[in-house]
């Protein structure tokens, strides 16, 4: 049977599938120390960017003030575990974090959150925002630069490179996965 390659149009589809099916992602920052700094932590994704909500006096919070920078993995892994192999998918996501201080983008970032998460309706989580009293908690807004997608859908371990567009709204490239030389 041959290989069907996705499209770059597809590719951007099932990236912002995948981000607004699964709930939680690992969140990489840098540390103080330079050293990688791995949390996980909700996301609700809004096409290919993600908001994250957290608290102003996390590790996490500090990380992104002094550096932008950060990286972040989602994945669909079957219930079946290694037998349903072949439809895992993954994105690892290179982005620049944000933080939101426009109230037309925290309601934004509200909205998506309880659209993407029915069971954030029953809660009063994000009622700070609205009523104004967030003190202690933000939002912030990661957008893409450049991903690996992994989808075994195509075939066991099809992987390739995406490079987005400036705004990170949209997939503008796909390179071929290279392994680094050691």
């Amino acid at each position: 049977m041959p290989i069907v390659v996705p499209s770059v149009e597809q590719i951007e589809r099932d990236i912002a599938d995948l981000l607004r099916e699964q709930e939680v992602c690992s969140l990489a920052t840098v540390s103080p120390s330079g050293a990688p700094s791995v949390a996980m932590i909700h996301i609700a994704a809004d096409g290919l960017s993600v908001y994250l909500n957290t608290f102003t006096y996390t590790r996490k919070f500090a990380a992104i003030q002094r550096d932008p920078r950060v990286s972040y993995t989602v994945a669909h892994v079957p219930a079946e575990g290694f037998v349903g192999r072949t439809d895992v998918r993954a994105v690892q996501v290179d982005g620049i974090a944000s933080v939101v201080t426009n109230p037309a983008e925290i309601e934004r970032a509200v909205a998506v959150s309880y659209e993407q998460f029915g069971w954030l309706r029953d809660t009063r989580m994000y009622e700070a925002f609205r009523n104004g009293s967030a003190m202690h908690q933000a939002f912030f807004r990661i957008d893409p630069v450049q991903a690996m997608w992994n989808d075994n859908r195509v075939h066991l371990l099809w992987r390739k490179i995406v490079h987005f567009t400036p705004d990170g709204g949209h997939v503008a490239a796909v390179s071929p996965y290279q392994l680094v030389p050691a």
